[in-house]
């Protein structure tokens, strides 16, 4: 790949990322998520709460407290690193390049900054089918951000993880026959932390 991604963990699996949307209000989802991954998880993991406005302190404190991986507040150009949770900061998108994620404060999209879409759109663009994009909450809530970015990383070939979207707290109800998201690999929250583990295949140098 020739970029700071690959010098730091040399790829030996399927995927190169894991990029996470979660609606603003539902922090206890992300923990939820959080607290099931391992230690020795190593793949790079970007989490962003769509439409979050403040308390980056508070989450990345409440975060690191339910995850084994170090939690960081992305900072505009920061590089992706291995082993990571990359947190998006309120009120920027986050964007993810080849071998940095960069921050905007570009009008909001679908009435939402940071936009899950943004960041999900941007993660197909660099990385293609070598994305795992894992939407929380389901994809049926009322603003719909989210939907179309895991329709672009499927397009690109990568995999969609989508809570199931009738026992997720966040918006739930009872899932629709035409939901966008239908072909996603759709789990209960319990399952989405060990099935993308599974996925992890990467030897941090």
């Amino acid at each position: 790949m020739g970029s700071a991604l690959a010098r730091a963990a040399p790829r030996t699996g399927e995927h190169d990322i894991v990029v996470v949307g979660a609606p603003a209000a539902a922090s206890q989802l992300a923990s939820m998520f959080l607290v099931g991954l391992p230690g020795a998880f190593a793949l790079p993991l970007v989490l962003i709460f769509g439409g979050a406005r403040g308390r980056d302190r508070e989450r990345l404190v409440d975060l690191q407290a339910h995850s084994a991986l170090p939690v960081h507040l992305v900072d505009d150009k920061d590089p992706i690193l291995p082993a990571r949770v990359h947190l998006a900061p309120a009120d920027y998108h986050l964007l993810v390049e080849r071998d940095h994620l960069a921050l905007s404060a570009a009008a909001p999209v679908r009435g939402a900054r940071p936009s899950i879409d943004v960041l999900f759109e941007s993660a197909a663009d660099a990385f293609g089918a070598r994305v795992v994009c894992v939407l929380l909450g389901g994809d049926e809530d009322a603003s719909g951000d989210g939907r179309a970015g895991a329709a672009r990383v499927r397009a690109r070939g990568g995999l969609v993880i989508v809570e199931n979207p009738a026992t997720a707290a966040v918006g739930a109800r009872e899932p629709s026959a035409e939901r966008p998201l239908a072909a996603a690999t759709v789990l209960h929250l319990s399952e989405i932390a060990p099935f993308v583990s599974t996925l992890c295949e990467w030897e941090v140098t």
